[in-house]
């Protein structure tokens, strides 16, 4: 079946939430013969009459009333894909692919001192799930925790930072002895199962099973059943520090270890150099380079401390 083209179905649309073909072409900045003739086009393909003439006056028939219905929804939504396309493709505009916990626990807290330095930045953030392809052409910009070098090639990379690990529980958990930690229940990231491993090992004590426990796909619903009080999760202490900042999540040990995921930026090298990247790529690079300022010469316990949680 041959789809009529939008601009048929625009000029159907204005002319029966206006009742005139005239004030149609006004809104459309078209002849009123033009709307006229366009009406007509879409009459013939459909089959049926959509409007009663009457004079300068037109109304919607019985076909044309369940016709603008089924074609609304679609009009609208190719209308708002077309304004949302326009704002990611502007000049002020960034586009972010990124990680979920990595959006939702690091980047969302910032983004509102980011707003007040560059206001006249326009930031959207698509999420990026494992395996998806890292073509350039999709965004300016993509947020990795692994390097993926052979996917690269279109990119810049700056690294960003390298995490911390630390168990915590939601503060009515109750007090945590990490040597028996396999008797509590153990919450597992299965994108990070070997945190649990590198921890226990750094401080001395018996892994904890893999097989105990809860086990979620990402980082972020294991934090958010951690803030329930499912159990302890192994987290990422920099994705993690405005829910323990709150009072949502709380350390049940002192001990901190270097994790194995190294943050970086990847920037499309073709769109490096736009004013609106290099405000964002400074932005970006003072908030990472203000936690290794505060990182040096500490020991990963007193790392706790530049982070606000102990």
């Amino acid at each position: 079946m041959h789809v009529p083209q939008l601009h048929l179905l625009r000029s159907f649309s204005e002319a029966a939430r206006l009742g005139s073909f005239s004030q149609a072409a006004e809104i459309l900045n078209v002849t009123q013969s033009a709307v006229s003739q366009q009406i007509r086009q879409l009459e013939q393909q459909v089959g049926t009459p959509l409007f009663q003439r009457v004079g300068r006056q037109v109304s919607l028939t019985d076909f044309g009333r369940v016709y603008l219905e089924l074609v609304r929804g679609p009009i609208a939504a190719l209308e708002e894909g077309h304004t949302a396309l326009r704002a990611m493709t502007g000049r002020n505009s960034v586009v972010l692919r990124l990680s979920r916990s990595f959006a939702l626990n690091w980047l969302m807290p910032r983004m509102p001192e980011l707003a007040r330095r560059h206001p006249d930045i326009s930031v959207t953030s698509l999420y990026l799930n494992p395996g998806d392809s890292l073509d350039a052409n999709i965004s300016d910009a993509v947020v990795l925790s692994s390097t993926r070098q052979s996917e690269l090639s279109d990119f810049i990379i700056e690294p960003l930072f390298v995490t911390a690990l630390c168990p915590v529980a939601a503060p009515e958990f109750g007090p945590v002895d990490i040597e028996r930690l396999s008797s509590y229940p153990i919450i597992h990231t299965l994108r990070r199962y070997n945190d649990w491993k590198v921890w226990c090992e750094a401080a001395g004590i018996p892994p904890v099973p893999l097989d105990h426990g809860w086990s979620f796909e990402s980082s972020s619903m294991s934090y958010a059943a951690a803030e329930h009080g499912l159990g302890i999760v192994m987290a990422e202490i920099e994705l993690v520090a405005e829910a323990i900042a709150q009072g949502r999540l709380r350390p049940v040990s002192p001990i901190v270890v270097g994790s194995e995921h190294h943050f970086h930026i990847a920037y499309t090298r073709s769109r490096f150099g736009r004013p609106a990247i290099q405000k964002f790529r400074a932005w970006l690079s003072e908030h990472t380079r203000s936690l290794d300022q505060k990182a040096g010469g500490c020991t990963e316990v007193h790392r706790q401390c530049r982070l606000g949680i102990i």
